[in-house]
């Protein structure tokens, strides 16, 4: 009966932890404000959901508002420049020229942190996103 229980116990918990690890990533899991740090700056990106599959985000850069839209595949968002939309601060985001622009790749890691990559004309720069947490009153 011991041995029973035993590999019983032991089967749901390997049930539960693969089920865990397969666990699909949704647009929810990247909402809410990031904290980044890239080249000794503090950038926010604020990710906010716009449906099953797309986001929309503000990366916030030495007092620029930036708006971008992007749309999640697998663990990965590619986030764009929305081209002429206005900030609340009156920035533009320019047209991209050849209909291309410069991505800014963000993916989910197992960590809950974002690894995320933007290519430059240096190269690219890749960096980590940490989400502030808001504290509960207590």
């Amino acid at each position: 009966m011991f041995n029973k229980l035993t590999f019983a116990v032991a089967l749901f918990a390997l049930a539960a932890t693969a089920s865990a690890q397969d666990k699909a990533v949704t647009v929810a899991d990247f909402a809410g404000t990031w904290n980044i740090e890239v080249m000794s700056h503090q950038i926010a990106l604020v990710i906010e959901p716009k449906d099953a599959s797309h986001v929309t985000a503000t990366m916030m850069v030495m007092g620029r508002d930036v708006p971008l839209k992007g749309e999640l595949v697998g663990k990965t968002i590619k986030l764009v420049g929305i081209p002429g939309e206005t900030t609340e601060g009156g920035h533009v985001v320019a047209k991209p020229s050849g209909g291309g622009g410069q991505a800014i790749t963000v993916t989910l890691q197992d960590d809950g942190t974002l690894a995320c990559e933007m290519m430059t004309g240096n190269g690219p720069v890749k960096w980590v996103g940490e989400k502030l947490r808001t504290r509960k009153k207590g």
